[in-house]
């Protein structure tokens, strides 16, 4: 979907007021978006109902899909948006900086910022993905090439992990695709090797997600690739259960009393990158989060990876529209 083509750090950036944005706005330029599920089919109540697109698109077959569009321009979106910045500068308008429509945006992203500072804090209680996130974010430089995929781990690290430069992010995408994280981390891996060794390749995995293709960490431990994996283990998909609660289960049948989407609790997945040669880390607490992170950034020469256990309830900030 474009991340890092505007910085999510750039003040023009409006994806913590995503929701808002996309509810209230009368009209909006396409580049190359679908309107499929991940926009919601452009349809109410997550659009207005009288909402305008203008569309542009290389792939004639797109226009007008799910939605016809007010304005189509086929085109590849480079030659598109110079023609469009062309005119725009002759033109000499800007949006202004005072308009009540950006003063509402403003405000909800402090809303949003404001409601994920207070989810990093879990002095009183097991790490989530907020706090997980949040460190990680201290560690990582703007030329990181971000892998990601699972549940809640990508979805909420799409909003927590910026990016400052296009390209620099991989994830299942439209299609929702598990098992394909291993396999873009060794890709960008082998190519910073030989191109960009000053980037480092970052991947991202729920702990599901690592299991479709986890044994790919043969794979990189063989071409000595130095990736840092970080697994957000969270006992299941999307939640999972604590060792209490699994023991209960085999009081009776468990596999009618389990929940099908709990895994084995407290698995030791870094022992698997352990045995290939990698370094590994079981992460518990926030101090042993930052000093694990802090040793693996440091290597340069062997993968490492981090199996951070957090609560098996963790969940989403509550979305506000």
């Amino acid at each position: 979907m474009g991340k890092g083509v505007v910085s999510d750090t750039s003040q023009l950036c409006v994806g913590a007021a995503r929701s808002k944005a996309l509810q209230e706005a009368d009209v909006i330029l396409l580049l190359g978006a679908r309107l499929n599920w991940i926009l919601h089919f452009g349809l109410p109540p997550r659009f207005r109902s009288d909402v305008k697109f203008i569309q542009v698109d290389l792939c004639a077959e797109q226009m007008g899909a799910n939605i016809r569009a007010a304005v189509c321009l086929l085109g590849d979106i480079r030659v598109v948006v110079s023609q469009l910045n062309m005119t725009h500068r002759q033109q000499d308008w800007r949006f202004p900086a005072s308009a009540p429509w950006w003063n509402v945006l403003s405000s909800r992203i402090e809303q949003n910022r404001q409601m994920t500072e207070a989810m990093t804090d879990t002095s009183n209680g097991p790490l989530n993905y907020y706090a997980v996130f949040d460190e990680l974010n201290k560690h990582l430089d703007e030329n990181c090439i971000i892998i990601s995929e699972g549940a809640n781990t990508m979805d909420i690290g799409r909003a927590m992990i910026p990016n400052d430069l296009p390209r620099h992010r991989l994830d299942a995408g439209t299609f929702g695709t598990m098992g394909v994280g291993l396999g873009y981390a060794i890709a960008a891996a082998l190519l910073c090797r030989d191109h960009f060794p000053q980037k480092r390749v970052v991947c991202i995995e729920g702990d599901s997600a690592f299991g479709f293709s986890g044994m790919e960490l043969e794979t990189v431990c063989r071409y000595k690739l130095p990736i840092i994996f970080v697994i957000i283990n969270n006992n299941g998909i999307s939640f999972g259960q604590e060792e209490e609660d699994w023991k209960e289960a085999f009081k009776t049948d468990s596999t009618l009393s389990m929940s099908p989407t709990a895994l084995l609790p407290n698995a030791r997945y870094e022992k698997v990158l352990e045995a290939f040669g990698g370094r590994g880390y079981y992460v518990k607490t926030a101090n042993e989060l930052r000093d694990s992170l802090r040793l693996a950034f440091e290597e340069r020469n062997e993968s490492s990876m981090l199996n951070v256990r957090i609560s098996s309830t963790a969940d989403r900030k509550p979305q506000v529209v």
